[in-house]
């Protein structure tokens, strides 16, 4: 028994000491990670503008001026939310990949005979002065813009008003569409976007028939750092220790070890799981359920909301009006900004306005802050 005692702390010092640092140091979330931080790598953000202004200057020679709508009212519409930022091309960057997404899910579309469910795209322009986003006026050839021209005097001395009101502002400039998906413009779509939103939304209208109940809203992104077990919500605890029993099955049942201090190895494939970082464990998921079952929506869940951020989120047309009606009645600041509000007033709803999040993520977040703040 002494012996066995010291065989499983050898084995917990090197897992933990040498091999996960080793393995880990370059993985974004772990508790190892040496990194600047995700996406802080200036030379990878100046390739990534590089190839955005260049497909986007590709299509503005082939496509002189937006594509024009054909009268049907699209079933879901991309608005993305921007504001002037010196020196950075992240409105670029989410134009460029948007219309990449879009352009590829409108031909399939179409192909299928499928037409009936268009996706469309919009940019709104919320800059104090519409004009200084140049930006934004030179993307115009690639999507609609509007443009937001009753700035308040009063919005530049409280700036989560100021960003609740551009909210507002886009959300109702967003209403001809079914479902409306706002996204902020340092939030740049994943691959899988379009069709696991579609997904959702489909989802979402089989329950509506059924209950007679609709969404309030759906997070398509939560913080990296706030997706790790160690967190508020009692869930992520049921699911860290339900993980790592089945690890432990697996290795005793599966693989044919023999082990017998069970306890200690629920603590081991626990703190292992934890170090590696549950974003990781969620992309793996994604990929392995994505291959075994041939849908890119089989890897992705649906959690009740938590409260941060608002980078992507997913309306219905009914949804949009009653989130509007409620973030006019409200004045927000330091503390109480949109994403807390709407989430509070969920909650605070008896069930009646149900806000979800989507796991793992369908944008990837390239700001430090929110895209409405003026310094980032």
């Amino acid at each position: 028994m002494r012996y066995e005692g010291v065989g499983l702390t050898v084995v917990f010092v090197l897992t933990f000491s040498v091999g996960l640092p080793v393995l880990c140091g370059t993985w974004p979330y772990s508790a190892y990670y040496r990194g600047e931080g995700v996406g802080s790598s200036s030379s990878s953000a100046n390739d990534d503008d590089s190839s955005a202004l260049a497909y986007l200057s590709q299509m503005e020679t082939a496509q002189q001026q937006p594509e024009e709508e054909d009268g049907r009212r699209p079933f879901l519409l991309v608005t993305i939310v921007t504001v002037r930022r010196e020196g950075q091309f992240y409105l670029s960057r989410v134009v460029a990949r948007l219309h990449q997404l879009l352009s590829k899910y409108n031909n399939e579309q179409h192909a299928g005979n499928d037409d009936a469910f268009v996706i469309r795209a919009m940019i709104c322009n919320v800059n104090d002065d519409p004009q200084l986003h140049r930006e934004a006026l030179h993307l115009q050839r690639i999507f609609p813009l509007v443009q937001r021209r009753d700035q308040l005097p009063v919005a530049i001395h409280n700036l989560m008003d100021k960003e609740k009101e551009d909210y507002i502002f886009c959300l109702n400039a967003s209403r001809s569409a079914d479902y409306i998906l706002i996204l902020e413009d340092d939030a740049v779509p994943l691959d899988d976007l379009l069709p696991v939103t579609r997904r959702f939304i489909d989802y979402f209208n089989q329950q509506r028939s059924r209950r007679r109940a609709d969404f309030f809203y759906v997070k398509l992104y939560h913080p990296e750092r706030l997706q790790n077990y160690l967190q508020p919500e009692p869930w992520r605890i049921a699911e860290w220790l339900a993980v790592s029993v089945l690890s432990v099955y697996l290795l005793q049942v599966v693989f044919g070890f023999r082990l017998r201090r069970h306890s200690f190895w629920l603590v081991y494939f626990m703190a292992l799981i934890e170090c590696l970082g549950r974003p990781h464990l969620l992309q793996l998921k994604r990929w392995m359920l994505a291959r075994l079952v041939a849908d890119p929506a089989a890897g992705y869940h649906l959690l009740q909301a938590t409260e941060c951020c608002t980078p992507a989120m997913l309306f219905s047309n009914a949804s949009a009006a009653t989130a509007s009606a409620f973030l006019s009645s409200i004045t927000c600041r330091k503390g109480y900004a949109k994403d807390t509000a709407l989430y509070l007033h969920s909650r605070q709803s008896g069930g009646r306005l149900q806000s979800f999040v989507v796991e793992p993520n369908l944008v990837q977040h390239i700001g430090r802050v929110s895209t409405l703040r003026r310094n980032h």
